[in-house]
């Protein structure tokens, strides 16, 4: 039961929307409907549109998140890939570890889509847009999650909205960190898609 309380909190988080957070420009909003929580959140990264595609389809690099121990990826077709993770978790005094298998459809090089295929939850899925601009481009997030556990949902709001902030700045700080770095076949990519 608190296995299934605490999947969730790894991908997602609370309950309104917070003014400042770490990262600039970082925007974020968790609203719950009955058991069913809606998210979304936003960020500009220096990162080209090409860059950012393939910063998010580096479903191994997970790992390098905090709480992540192992990410695993499976090609299945060109555009669906099957991720295996396991992550820990620690609320309070609580260490508890999570096992989770994600299929994630892509399409290059403007959006990725993700749903759960077995995990601790009774639903969690989503989807990234890349979108470009004058800095580099803009990561969005949109997901929908509804936990399969017996906790109370304002004790899950709690604990939801103190990681969901953490969560999305580490993504957008790893984002950040990967600018230098050379990204195969973008420069071929950004030829192709006259959109970058």
């Amino acid at each position: 039961m608190m296995k299934r309380f605490l999947f969730g909190l790894l991908s997602l988080g609370s309950t309104l929307v917070w003014a400042e957070t770490p990262y600039p420009g970082l925007q974020v909003d968790v609203t719950r409907d009955g058991n069913q929580y809606s998210f979304t959140a936003s960020f500009d990264t220096p990162l080209s549109k090409c860059a950012a595609y393939q910063y998010l389809t580096d479903y191994e690099g997970a790992k390098y998140l905090p709480g992540v121990i192992e990410s695993l990826a499976f090609r299945e077709s060109a555009t669906k890939v099957r991720v295996e993770r396991i992550a820990d978790e620690r609320v309070l005094f609580i260490h508890v570890r999570l096992r989770s298998t994600m299929e994630y459809t892509e399409k290059p090089f403007d959006s990725l889509a993700f749903k759960q295929l077995t995990g601790d939850s009774k639903t969690f899925q989503g989807n990234w847009t890349i979108t470009a601009n004058q800095q580099g481009s803009t990561l969005r997030f949109e997901g929908s999650w509804e936990p399969d556990s017996m906790i109370p949902l304002f004790i899950i709001d709690h604990f939801a909205k103190n990681g969901l902030i953490d969560r999305f700045d580490a993504i957008a700080q790893m984002a950040a960190k990967r600018k230098g770095l050379l990204t195969n076949g973008c420069g071929e990519a950004q030829m192709a898609n006259s959109g970058e």
